[in-house]
């Protein structure tokens, strides 16, 4: 089976500025729930599920039986794009060739703000660089942490010798 992309409607706004009725939904998207049980909630797509077209979105989240909050997933058809995250390259351009194509203004590239973690999370994998970049005084710190635990001394296994009797 292939998976395909999950077309989701656009809010009236945003229809008037792309001239589209639907787009392809991707992570990082910001939607409104319109139907269902958690009618009126929305936020960031955190994670689409193609397979099954259901979308996973920040802080809507169902308890568990045993008190453990996971992700609520939301049907494609109960939602709507309030605002698209036009920074991958590819969206930004099949929005620009559609307005284009329609005589309307060429929108500016957005990008959907990241959250404080998230924009850590990011620039530690981008840089692959830790804090202290300077070996010698890693070397250091190292020192002062070994002064602070003494060794310790193995303890012995006990009950080995007791049982070849």
């Amino acid at each position: 089976m292939m998976n395909t992309k999950i077309n989701v409607s656009i809010n009236s706004e945003l229809r008037k500025k792309y001239g589209i009725r639907r787009f392809p939904i991707a992570k990082g998207d910001i939607v409104k729930i319109v139907s269902g049980s958690r009618n009126g909630e929305g936020g960031k797509v955190i994670e689409v599920n193609h397979k099954t077209k259901k979308i996973s979105i920040e802080g809507i989240t169902i308890a568990k039986a045993d008190g453990k909050q996971v992700a609520f997933y939301v049907d494609h058809s109960n939602l709507v794009i309030t605002k698209l995250d036009l920074s991958v390259e590819g969206r930004y351009n099949k929005i620009k060739e559609n307005t284009v194509r329609r005589n309307l203004p060429v929108p500016e590239k957005t990008v959907v703000e990241k959250t404080p973690e998230e924009a850590v999370e990011n620039t530690a994998i981008d840089t692959g660089v830790e804090e202290n970049t300077n070996p010698e005084e890693n070397l250091e710190e190292s020192k002062d942490e070994s002064e602070d635990f003494p060794e310790e001394e193995p303890e012995e296994k006990l009950g080995d010798d007791e049982d070849e009797n």
